[in-house]
């Protein structure tokens, strides 16, 4: 019997409404749905192969596994999985203290509300400050400006309101990944772009190669990867030597502008398009832009973050954003308030917090909470380095950490000296094949869930609640289920709440107290229905409408706060040594190319890497370079290379693109194997995490490796072996 089921896509930030086709609780299809939610009809290739994911496309875990003496995997029931870790966990806090534990959020859990939540309620509970995730091994250095900036509480204003965008690094037509951090909408991204256009909205775009999202560009911008510090500084010296930056603004809401102006006065248009090999005129033009701009946002994604002085790079690029004003002012429309959790905008600064400079702390570094996380490249040595407090487990939830973190030689031995390493997860990825649990859990339409990680992020107000499609196997479980029934084994209670980033769990007092005997599992639906309690619509509400709701509201809009002093600081201390640092700095020699990181539409980072069509569209994980630069080396299409980072070596798969500048190789993440790279078409792809140091190049205070603008050599396999 067919029957059509409205949910929505886990994939990413969008969250894409969408009609399943189920039959004989089988799912065989899937379509957009644009009845009710904001942005139309629309969904990408992932939301796409979401049946195919679904259906076991990648050898899909229908039971949970646990490694026996011998380094096999065996079946393990989950009750009695989760009765094990339990008495283990409990067994390493008895003995060495709660900090003994650590958890991971990867990927896969940043759209799973229920057990990214649950997940939150038993760090707290155990009480360890050890929580990463894949924020700070991408873009934490957004994090590290926030605390040394400080940040406008009326926040980044939509695409519709904006004039001018400003795009640094980022490829929002294929990420699907834009507001808050840049100009654009997340689901129909390129509808959004016509939309603006349309209307008028002028575009830059900042990237070494000439993205998908730069043919809606006014002015593109090729520099040499990781220059991004030189052409920020550089445009801040321009609105300082034109006075075209929002003095008005600036007067009210910012501090340091006589220090910006000294840090940046060397750095000249002419130096910095030396450095980034671009024209001067093009640097010049795009601050002429800026400086004109009456709604400008400039903003950047993971391409700054990546690569060397990500935290300062950032940081110019929200400098210059500040120096404009690019913020929702009072009067403005507020889109999208939140509907969940409706929060009012106010037209204020929030001064700088520094949070690493206080609370608990590394034990291998001095340096403490971002957000509320500890940087994961420090990780292996929080787990290697011995004494009192050491990691011992790790819970990772829906990530595949080693292969994030790069570096294998010294992440891999980091994990297998782990007491205790368990993995969530609907497959077995390169982490979990050294896990000692893997723990097989509900794919998304199978489990409840709802749209509170893109609360304030749709266009407009929505939210959509999802039941299950189809059941689950027998044995499979939900993520929270996990986190709840281990806790219940050790007598841990648990508070639930509704946290979001920026708050401290312990801190919420509102929460929903869990029981703690095993056999008084909480149904899920509770759990979403606390979730709507403090919001606009009710849980009755979105169980009456599958498609998702549009609260009626009366428009809300920026209010405006007297004056209590705190002001955006643009240049502290700290911020002007490292301009000074890469002022002084010279080009690393004996490497004539840069590797830089890229996205392509079909995958989320290890996710649907076995898609059919990703496999066609991407049989291996090419190694993209200007045709000019592959004639100059006498490499052709499909030529096997070698790719030598000073740090390590990869094999890969040249493939011309013109949309790419000259010295640069262009490649994705996640592909390929965590050992050596042999074979990359057998191995579908080449692992650029062995090119990357955990040692060398690391950023201070988030402690990014550089995954981006990596010097490296190439050279035909062919000749090697001539």
């Amino acid at each position: 019997m067919q029957r059509k089921v409205k949910s929505f896509c886990r994939n990413c930030s969008a969250l894409c409404a969408m009609e399943l086709t189920v039959e004989d609780d089988r799912l065989t299809g899937v379509a957009p749905d644009g009845s009710v939610a904001p942005g139309g009809a629309y969904i990408c290739p992932k939301g796409l192969a979401a049946v195919e994911f679904h259906n076991g496309a990648e050898d899909r875990l229908t039971t949970s596994l646990k490694r026996d003496g011998s380094g096999n995997f065996a079946p393990i029931a989950v009750d009695r999985a989760m009765d094990e870790i339990a008495d283990a966990i409990a067994a390493l806090v008895a003995e060495h203290g709660p900090r003994a534990i650590a958890f991971y959020h990867g990927t896969g859990a940043y759209r799973a509300a229920l057990g990214g939540l649950m997940e939150r309620a038993m760090c707290s509970a155990l009480g360890t400050p050890n929580f990463f995730s894949t924020m700070t091994i991408d873009q934490s250095a957004k994090w590290v400006t926030m605390g040394r900036m400080g940040v406008m509480a009326s926040g980044k204003p939509r695409l519709p309101d904006v004039d001018l965008a400003v795009i640094v690094g980022n490829n929002p037509m294929v990420s699907h990944q834009a507001f808050p951090f840049i100009a654009g909408e997340s689901k129909a991204p390129g509808r959004a772009f016509e939309a603006a256009r349309a209307r008028g909205m002028k575009m830059i775009v900042i990237d070494p190669r000439r993205t998908e999202t730069a043919r809606f560009a006014d002015l593109l911008i090729q520099p040499l990867p990781g220059q991004d510090v030189a052409i920020f500084a550089a445009i801040a010296h321009i609105l300082l030597r034109d006075e075209t930056w929002n003095r008005a603004f600036c007067d009210r809401f910012a501090s340091q502008i006589a220090q910006l102006r000294e840090a940046v006065a060397p750095f000249t248009p002419e130096l910095a398009a030396e450095r980034a090999d671009v024209p001067v005129e093009q640097i010049e033009e795009a601050a002429a832009m800026i400086g004109a701009a009456k709604r400008p946002l400039v903003g950047s994604g993971s391409g700054p973050s990546f690569a060397d002085h990500s935290n300062l790079a950032d940081h110019m690029i929200e400098a210059v954003n500040a120096l404009v004003g690019g913020y929702r002012r009072a009067g403005d429309l507020v889109r999208n308030p939140g509907t969940l959790k409706p929060r009012p905008a106010i037209e204020t600064a929030i001064a700088p917090t520094r949070s690493w400079e206080r609370g608990p702390k590394c034990r291998t570094r001095d340096i403490g909470h971002l957000m509320g996380e500890f940087p994961t490249a420090l990780l292996p040595d929080e787990i290697l380095t011995p004494g009192p407090d050491k990691i011992r487990a790790l819970i990772v939830l829906g990530g595949n950490p080693l292969m994030g973190l790069g570096d294998p030689a010294r992440s891999v031995p980091a994990f297998e000296a782990l007491d205790l390493l368990v993995c969530l997860d609907a497959r077995l990825n390169e982490t979990g094949r050294h896990a000692d649990y893997v723990i097989a859990t509900a794919q998304p339409f199978e489990r409840h869930d709802i749209t509170v990680a893109g609360d304030a992020a749709f266009p407009e107000p929505f939210v959509q609640y999802a039941p299950p499609a189809v059941p689950p196997p027998d044995g499979v479980i939900d993520d929270w289920e996990f986190y709840w029934g281990v806790s219940a084994r050790m007598g841990l209670p648990l508070t639930f709440k509704h946290w979001g980033y920026g708050q401290n769990y312990d801190a919420i007092e509102r929460g929903l107290p869990l029981p703690t005997d095993p056999a008084a599992k909480p149904p899920s639906e509770s759990l979403i229905e606390f979730l709507c309690d403090e919001g606009d619509v009710t849980f009755e509400a979105l169980q009456a409408s599958p498609a998702g709701v549009r609260p009626e509201r009366p428009p809300q809009y920026v209010r405006a706060m007297d004056d209590n002093g705190a002001r955006l600081e643009l240049c502290p201390p700290d911020v002007a040594t490292e301009l000074a640092e890469v002022l002084r700095e010279t080009p690393e020699t004996g490497f004539a190319f840069r590797l830089t990181s890229r996205r392509v539409l079909e995958a989320m980072n290890g996710a649907y890497r076995d898609s059919k069509r990703m496999a066609r569209r991407y049989p291996v994980n090419w190694a993209y370079l200007n045709p000019d630069d592959m004639a100059d080396l006498s490499i052709e299409d499909g030529a096997t290379i070698e790719i030598e980072s000073g740090h390590g070596l990869v094999r890969g798969i040249a493939k011309g693109e013109d949309r790419l500048r000259r010295g640069v190789v262009s490649m994705t993440h996640f592909f390929g194997v965590i050992g050596p790279s042999r074979d990359p078409v057998a191995e579908r792809g080449s692992y650029t995490g062995r090119l990357t140091s955990l040692d060398d190049h690391i950023q201070a205070i988030n402690f990014m490796p550089r995954f981006s603008a990596v010097p490296v050599n190439l050279r035909p396999v062919s000749a090697l072996q001539g």
